[in-house]
């Protein structure tokens, strides 16, 4: 039992930086069509980042969870600048020119990532007063491990709150919409899309960064994960809040237990599950049909 529990945390703590990738993509979606192929480069910067302003030291939890929230801050800038100078110019050629403009964008970020930190594998260190561990039956669930998981449900909670109660929310859900009418009705809809393209990236960019003391950072990681954001989507709806907190954990349990009973398996079950939900319900478990 002790074994089952601290495998169900493992895969809440890979839902929950699965939710973060997946809740921004599924915000730029909902406002302005974009499919944000891009989305995992952000993930990979925020990591790097992490890197550069750690320095390659252990860093108290203060610093570490500033300089995490830097990090998150100077990718939403890019990525909002980015929708500004390239994305708006290129909105009228198509959903299919802006995902191909976006993927353009993630092959750049990653030789980039070559370019300013090298190919080789890094590491970032956990934080200083998060290296212990919380025994637990036979095993053990790492103190990091467990703030992710209370950060996770914060930020889900706080993400909800600014969708659902907030005037910022109220602008996003209409131009999700029908955004015409908001643009008759004088709403300045080009900033509402620039600073949601901003706040999926930072989102993006701060899983990456509570990642990276949990994995190793290559250039290549971006383009790893953001197929299992598109599970996610898949899964829960593409342009759902809650579809993505759903698909989320559906993905990071399937991951976690697959692997700890059928490891060969575990891949084929994720895309089985994505393939009979595309099948019941092709807009996903929580997703709108597209008019």
């Amino acid at each position: 039992m002790a074994g089952i529990i601290i495998q169900a945390a493992t895969g809440l703590l890979k839902a929950m930086l699965l939710f973060l990738l997946a809740s921004g993509l599924s915000l730029i979606f909902g406002v302005s069509r974009v499919l944000n192929i891009a989305h995992g480069a952000f993930y990979a910067l925020g990591a790097y980042l992490l890197l550069s302003l750690s320095g390659g030291r252990q860093l108290s939890t203060a610093a570490f969870f500033g300089s995490a929230l830097l990090s998150s801050i100077l990718v939403g800038l890019f990525g909002g600048l980015f929708e500004f100078v390239v994305l708006r110019r290129v909105y009228r050629a198509g959903m299919l020119f802006v995902a191909l403009v976006t993927f353009g964008l993630l092959e750049i970020i990653e030789e980039v990532i070559k370019i300013v930190w090298s190919a080789q594998l890094a590491t970032v260190a956990r934080p200083a007063g998060l290296q212990g561990a919380l025994a637990f039956g036979s095993g053990s669930l790492p103190s990091y491990n467990l703030v992710l998981l209370a950060m996770g449900a914060g930020i889900a909670l706080l993400l909800w709150y600014v969708v659902e109660k907030t005037r910022f929310g109220l602008m996003v859900r209409a131009a999700a919409s029908d955004r015409e009418m908001l643009s008759a009705l004088g709403h300045d809809v080009p900033s509402i899309y620039s600073f949601t393209f901003a706040l999926g990236a930072m989102l993006a960019a701060l899983a990456g960064a509570m990642a990276a003391p949990l994995v190793a950072l290559q250039p290549s990681m971006g383009s790893l994960i953001v197929i299992q954001t598109f599970a996610v989507v898949v899964i829960g709806g593409l342009g759902s809040l809650p579809g993505s907190l759903i698909g989320a954990l559906v993905v990071g349990e399937i991951e976690a237990f697959g692997i700890l009973v059928a490891p060969q398996s575990a891949p084929v079950l994720l895309y089985l599950v994505m393939a009979v939900v595309l099948i019941v319900r092709p807009s996903g478990l929580l997703g709108v049909p597209d008019r």
